[in-house]
């Protein structure tokens, strides 16, 4: 019962890749968030993979310098669970429910795990996802998050107000933690996905 606008965006686009990379335009149905120009959806809200580079917020590969996958074969359930933020502790309002989420594979075969207002994935050995989407034009950096280099980034799809975080584990994997406000207030969500990605860092190896 995943109808979300936090799956619509993150499964439509985001974890949809290779159908993202190609829109041109952005994803159906959005539009820039006037507070910045960037949103959540990097996958496919940034005109494309941003090749030149000029507008990448910088190598997100420096960090430790670390390789490998840590992360392989964790369930991303385990990363964030409910009542870890809980003002993301909600049923859907469209069902009234919300089972527990398991593990599954996203639009482009990685590890996630979704309610209807949270996502978790693991990204391993996907350079060009990382490129779109944690160094693209429309991620901005924030600082560090226990100890690991991070981006964030904003989306407007349709209605619905979400945010996005990149985290690097290694120089061969990341982690993408998504939330979309219960209140449709774009701040709230980019507020409480920093949050949401703070719990989610503890539960990595720094």
């Amino acid at each position: 019962m995943r109808r979300a606008i936090l799956t619509v965006a993150i499964l439509a686009c985001v974890l949809g890749l290779s159908a993202c990379g190609d829109d041109k335009a952005g994803v159906s149905g959005s539009k820039p968030d006037s507070k910045t120009s960037s949103k959540i959806g990097a996958g496919g809200t940034t005109s494309a993979p941003n090749k030149g580079g000029s507008s990448k917020t910088g190598s997100s590969k420096t960090g430790s310098g670390k390789t490998g996958t840590p992360l392989a074969g964790t369930d991303p359930c385990t990363l964030l669970k409910r009542g870890d933020v809980p003002e993301l502790d909600k049923v859907d309002p469209n069902t009234g429910q919300d089972p527990d989420p398991e593990p599954q594979a996203d639009a482009g075969g990685h590890p996630s795990c979704a309610t209807h207002y949270f996502a978790v994935a693991i990204i391993d050995n996907d350079q060009l996802s990382h490129e779109i989407e944690a160094e693209g034009s429309l991620a901005q950096p924030v600082p560090d998050i226990a100890g690991h280099h991070a981006t964030r980034a904003r989306m407007q799809v349709g209605a619905g107000n979400s945010c996005l975080v990149y985290m690097d584990v290694t120089t061969d994997e990341y982690v993408r933690v998504g939330v979309t406000s219960p209140d449709n207030d774009m701040d709230k969500a980019c507020d409480l996905v920093m949050r949401a990605a703070t719990v989610v860092a503890s539960r990595i190896s720094a």
